[in-house]
């Protein structure tokens, strides 16, 4: 058992045998020995740099505990990678996952672990005779269960939830008739739109018009340009315009590690993306999340562009407005760089990129062994399960969606936000996780400074609307310094990683030595 020094921050939380009241044996006959195999056993569990995924998780543990008769200490401190070796149970945004493999913190789940159990006769067919299946996986939508969950052939965790970017929009100046009759006059339709081109075109539309029937002139679209969510943003649009359905690799050439953020998909999607900083109110360009859906919640502006987890932020209960959800667009112009050239996509190419790297996950430790092992593996089974996954998605600290197709299709986790379309927003979703295409973001390791180096160039040149050249000069700068990043960790050792995250390319076992420091 991995030891835990003082000071570490470790909250210990034991359930009163027979006194809670909360497990499936309350109020009855404790089970048998045989029944509850983690007896006496103690796992430890910590999240990899964000200590809000173990906040949620503390109010779960009193059912298990008391169920297996065993004990689980929560770090109330966030870990890095090394240190998670030390623990049993890791929780994860799914974008730090190259780092854990890197740090060979992170053990390989046997498939066994979410295939329902074994029927009594390996021939029977009858549903009502098969074997209870409580973690049914199948219901996880599949860009989960073999993408996000995944690192090369080898499944390293479990989902906890997801995330994933949605158009936002105003239903009540969709609705107008004014909006509708003058809308109809431009040629546009007032419906959400299929493609970025069509989703320019209402934000034009939008902006500078009383859309409310207020008397005041309102913006089109609120989003952030910034570090983070500027970068999904950015992202999503980039490969609308260049991920082709024949192609795995995306932001690195998979044979060369050379960066493709300098190829034209990724400029035009970057001078568009920066064009939109003109079509919402003053100092847009300059936003943040928080005053992005200030924006919307308040009026300012018609559309939001969020990650869809965020419901809860764009209405309130004070002033209540109706707001319908859509997935993103599209792009009917698509790149090929072998031909370097622009071809057209009928229907419009729709991949979905997912932020996060697609979400948040659990795993188990590469230290852990024996009898904690299984009860490990039992507690990850336990969090994942759909009961217990409800109820942690319910939890406001750090808003999940959920990669359970029932639980999608039941609308938003939680109370839900006056005046949200709950239809919309699931249909949203559900068509955002169940794309013929699901991207998830990058999961190598060190995502988080590469991606801080892009976002860094990207959103100066967001600034810089006048300057049509400062867009190529900050996706090449931006490339200049993934390369230097890249060879400082090893070419051969992150090439191997980024081949593996794409779970579609062959590598070895086992990734290249690292490189020597000097």
């Amino acid at each position: 058992m991995a030891r835990v020094s003082k000071g570490a921050g470790l909250l210990l939380l034991t359930a009163a045998l027979g006194h809670l009241g909360c497990g499936p044996w309350s109020g009855t006959t404790a089970p048998g020995t045989a029944e509850r195999p983690f007896q006496g056993e103690r796992i430890t569990i910590a999240a990899v740099g964000d200590a809000s995924l173990a906040k949620i998780v503390i109010p779960l543990l009193g059912e298990w505990q008391e169920s297996r008769r065993a004990e689980a200490a929560v770090n109330a401190k966030a870990v890095e990678p090394l240190a998670a070796r030390e623990t049993d149970v890791l929780l994860f945004s799914a974008d730090r996952l190259g780092d854990l493999v890197d740090a060979q913190a992170l053990a390989v789940l046997p498939e066994s672990v979410v295939r329902p159990p074994a029927s009594k006769n390996d021939d029977e067919a009858n549903a009502e005779t098969a074997p209870p299946d409580p973690l049914a996986f199948r219901d996880v939508v599949e860009s989960y269960r073999d993408e996000v969950t995944r690192y090369g052939e080898d499944r390293m965790a479990l989902p906890l939830g997801g995330s994933a970017l949605v158009l936002v929009y105003r239903r009540d100046a969709f609705e107008r008739e004014a909006n509708r009759q003058a809308a109809k006059q431009a040629g546009l339709t007032l419906e959400p739109p299929t493609t970025w081109e069509g989703l320019d075109a209402l934000a034009r539309f939008f902006h500078g018009r009383d859309w409310n029937g207020k008397g005041h002139e309102g913006a089109g679209i609120a989003l952030t340009f910034q570090e983070g969510a500027g970068n999904d943003i950015f992202l999503a649009r980039s490969a609308a315009l260049g991920l082709r359905t024949d192609q795995y690799s995306f932001l690195f050439d998979a044979e060369t590690m050379t960066p493709r953020i300098t190829l034209p998909p990724f400029v035009e999607a970057a001078r568009a993306f920066s064009r939109l900083a003109s079509l919402g109110p003053e100092g847009a360009a300059e936003f943040h999340t928080i005053q992005a859906r200030e924006a919307f919640r308040t009026g300012k502006v018609a559309l939001l562009i969020d990650r869809a987890e965020r419901w809860a932020s764009w209405s309130s209960p004070e002033t209540p407005i109706a707001v319908g959800v859509a997935a993103l667009p599209g792009s009917e112009r698509l790149y090929d760089p072998d031909q370097k050239t622009w071809t057209t996509s009928t229907p419009p190419n729709r991949p979905s990129y997912l932020p996060h790297g697609g979400g948040w996950l659990a795993g188990i430790s590469a230290a852990a062994t024996g009898r904690r092992r299984d009860a490990a593996i039992d507690f990850l089974k336990y969090l994942t399960s759909p009961e217990t996954s409800a109820r942690l998605l319910a939890d406001p600290t750090l808003p999940m969606l959920p990669v359970r197709a029932s639980q999608i299709a039941q609308g938003p986790p939680g109370r839900l936000s006056p005046g949200l379309d709950a239809r919309s927003w699931s249909n949203a979703v559900s068509e955002t996780l169940t794309a013929a295409r699901v991207v998830p973001g990058l999961r190598i390791p060190q995502t988080e400074d590469y991606l801080t180096d892009l976002g860094q160039h990207r959103a100066q040149a967001s600034m810089s609307t006048d300057d049509p050249g400062s867009v190529e000069d900050a996706l090449t700068k931006a490339a200049k310094a993934w390369t230097e990043r890249t060879d400082k960790l090893g070419l051969d050792r992150q090439r191997w990683h980024y081949r593996r995250s794409l779970n579609k390319y062959p590598t070895s076992p086992e990734p290249p030595a690292a490189k020597a420091s000097r």
